[in-house]
């Protein structure tokens, strides 16, 4: 062993070299196979899968799946299998909204949803469902990739979402049961819409009332008669097959369906810049590919739906200008929800393509409730306003002008009133702007309406101090009942029956002034309620309130309410245990036909009235009549609602066009002055022998007043004064 050792020593040389070599040969294998490793490892990286989920509302055959499914496919073969796209239709993710919240909170990472829809998130995207905006598909598709889309997009990404595109499924058409060539067609028709502000106000500027319905519960909605029309496109109508459960349809093109191709930002931010490149890319390549395959399919769809046998017409030019006219309006409400950048540009764009003349109508607005509590009234002043505008057109006009009705809807909200005066205040050539049922939401509007000098009629709101303001000149005119003399008048109706009275009032300026009054005439007859009781707004038991009634020694009942409340009312009427008669302001008839479905028992009720269309005595009520059933599908005057507030608006709007005739000009305070120089008008409440002065803006008086209640059939029947 030690000489091996010894022996290894002198060699050293030759063993030092051969470890040397050993050493050399390990490192040079270490970092042969260490590169390739690394190479391995860098090929293993980038050849991740990333897994991406897309959802839409679409079918399977329709062309917005088909294009989706090309996305897919394309992106997949750009990263060379680094991308696949899970698709998800037909809402099998859950309704849009659902999706949308799914998209911003990370987890859905794509999402084709209707603009309008994404209005949840951003208002301004319900700028695509403005009616009539786009004259021609061309125009939408230059809007939408042009400036005003970019804008829309960008202001997707504070949301949690960014926009890569629009795609879209066609210009949407009108179905129903009924025919469909005038927005009149409309009137008190139930239509299904998706949850959206602007498509409501253009269904109820129609006359009809909207209904939110989830587009996949849409079908049994018109299959079962609980809606009677929609708004679709022909590629939905088809795909869904709603032409199983309606009979028309119209071809109006009135508004884009816009689909916005975005991403979860979330899903993004988490993606190789590369690949974000790639799908961003693709979604704006494929745009016109989805958009011919649309336009496509919808002649198919038109042909199909038509041997389904449903009536497919078109609309003419005249037929196409009364709806603009009826939803006009739309663009100025929403101008500050959809951007003024945006409105602005598009308007730039149509004046310069179409040399758009501004129309000349005269217009007259109606801002009242249309979709609430009160909406029965709100139709029933519309309808009087109707009227009477038809007649003036029918003989020309007035100053050679047509006079056309604006209607919006404020929802009973002030903020929603404010905005609508703001709105009417920046049309050209309006002259006045007709009010509806609530009198505190009027008074809000009072500075706005002087400050503008725009001439305010009111057709039933009854508080005093509406037409007796501090302002002067005051530009408000009311045809209606003034509740200084309404409640004398109410008190008197009581005493003719007892002088055993309670009282049950809304707890609100409205009710408390209305009580005092009643309280002081009942002061000078040397009476003292037997009970006062009020309620909040809102309140749905009054059962302690009614029970203090019952125990009181009360024979009468005088109730001041709002219409909301009506329901509450008449479940506490119906717990009374004696017999009672109720005599109340113009509450039950400002929302429907009370006690049509149940009539408590023991109740004998009445109210004011100021008109009736019941066995007519004069000519002008005949005719009127006669129109007022042609025009809206009624064979009675029992199935007309609400008549007083028909026959008031009908009224105001005639003072209104003889004072713009003696004032020859379209000047608001000019015509303000002439309705309180109208000498002379024979109307359908009366004739007015000067309805107005400059001291006295109430052109009705406690002599125009009388007592009505309903008929079994919940029809409106005068029970003191003749019919006129």
């Amino acid at each position: 062993m030690k000489d091996n050792v010894v022996k290894t020593i002198k060699n050293r040389p030759v063993f030092v070299a051969a470890v040397v070599a050993c050493v050399a040969l390990a490192a040079l294998f270490y970092l042969y196979t260490s590169g390739k490793s690394d190479s391995k490892a860098r090929k293993f990286k980038e050849a991740k899968v990333y897994e991406l989920n897309l959802g839409h509302n679409m079918s399977t055959d329709s062309a917005m799946h088909i294009s989706a499914q090309k996305f897919a496919y394309t992106v997949r073969d750009k990263t060379k299998g680094r991308v696949k796209i899970n698709i998800f239709p037909a809402q099998k993710l859950g309704d849009d909204y659902a999706m949308i919240e799914m998209a911003v909170d990370g987890h859905l990472d794509i999402l084709l949803s209707p603009a309008a829809k994404l209005s949840m998130v951003l208002p301004a995207m319900q700028y695509v469902d403005i009616p009539f905006l786009f004259p021609r598909i061309e125009d939408a598709y230059a809007m939408l990739d042009g400036k005003p889309g970019s804008l829309l997009l960008e202001r997707l990404s504070k949301e949690g979402l960014v926009g890569a595109a629009f795609w879209g499924n066609g210009f949407k058409q009108f179905i129903a049961r009924r025919p469909v060539h005038s927005p009149k067609d409309f009137n008190g028709m139930n239509v299904r819409i998706i949850n959206n502000d602007i498509i409501n106000d253009q269904f109820t500027a129609f006359g009809a009332k909207p209904i939110p319905v989830d587009l996949y519960k849409a079908y049994n909605a018109l299959k079962n008669g609980e809606v009677d029309g929609q708004e679709l496109t022909i590629a939905a109508i088809h795909g869904l097959k709603f032409y199983e459960v309606v009979s028309h349809m119209t071809i109006s093109n009135h508004a884009y369906l816009a689909y916005a191709f975005c991403f979860s930002k979330k899903t993004l931010e988490g993606l190789p810049d590369d690949i974000v490149q790639t799908l961003m890319e693709t979604v704006r390549e494929l745009t016109s590919f989805e958009r011919e395959l649309i336009a496509k399919q919808e002649e198919k769809h038109i042909k199909a739906i038509k041997e389904a046998g449903v009536n497919v017409s078109y609309l003419n030019e005249q037929q196409l200008s009364d709806f603009k006219k009826t939803t006009r309006h739309i663009i100025d409400k929403y101008r500050t929800i959809v951007g003024e950048d945006v409105i602005d540009l598009t308007r730039e764009y149509l004046k310069g393509k179409y040399k758009d003349k501004e129309d000349n109508d005269i217009i007259i607005g109606l801002n009242a409730d249309m979709s609430k509590a009160s909406a029965l009234t709100g139709m029933a002043i519309r309808r009087g306003m109707e009227l009477a505008i038809n007649e003036l057109n029918a003989q020309g006009g007035l100053l050679g002008k047509k006079l056309s009705l604006v209607v919006m809807d404020h929802e009973v909200s002030p903020g929603h009133s404010d905005k609508n005066i703001r709105s009417f205040s920046e049309m050209k050539n309006l002259v006045a702007i007709m009010g509806g049922i609530h009198g505190l939401i009027i008074m809000g509007d009072l500075e706005a309406i002087h400050k503008e000098e725009i001439i305010y009629l009111i057709p039933w709101a009854a508080g005093d101090r509406l037409t007796n303001n501090s302002y002067n000149p005051n530009y408000v005119f009311r045809a209606s009942v003034n509740d200084a003399k309404a409640a004398p008048f109410l008190i008197r109706q009581a005493l003719n029956r007892s002088k055993k009275i309670s009282f049950l009032l809304v707890n609100n300026d409205w009710g408390r002034e209305n009580g005092r009054v009643m309280k002081d005439c009942l002061r000078k007859s040397n009476v003292t309620p037997s009970a006062t009781e009020y309620f909040s707004m809102g309140e749905e038991d009054m059962f302690q309130q009614f029970h203090r009634i019952d125990a009181s020694d009360a024979e009468v009942l005088v109730i001041v309410a709002i219409p909301s409340d009506r329901a509450a009312i008449i479940k506490g009427l119906s717990q009374l245990k004696r017999k009672i008669s109720v005599i109340s302001h113009l509450t039950f008839t400002t929302g429907g036909y009370v006690f049509q479905d149940v009539q408590p028992k023991n109740v004998d009720l009445s109210f004011i009235q100021t008109f009736s269309f019941f066995n007519p005595t004069n000519e002008l009520t005949k005719r009127v009549l006669k129109e007022y059933m042609k025009t809206y599908s009624v064979s009675t005057p029992q199935e007309i609602p609400i008549p007083s507030a028909t026959a008031q608006a009908y009224d105001l709007v005639h003072l209104l066009a003889m004072a713009i005739n003696n004032a020859r000009t379209i000047d608001r305070p000019a015509i303000r002055d002439a309705l309180e120089d109208i000498k002379y008008y024979n109307g359908l409440i009366k004739t007015y022998s000067q309805p107005f002065t400059k001291a006295r803006h109430d052109a009705l008086d406690v002599n125009d007043y009388f007592m009505a209640t309903y008929d079994k059939n919940g029809a409106i029947v005068p029970i003191v004064k003749g019919a006129k």
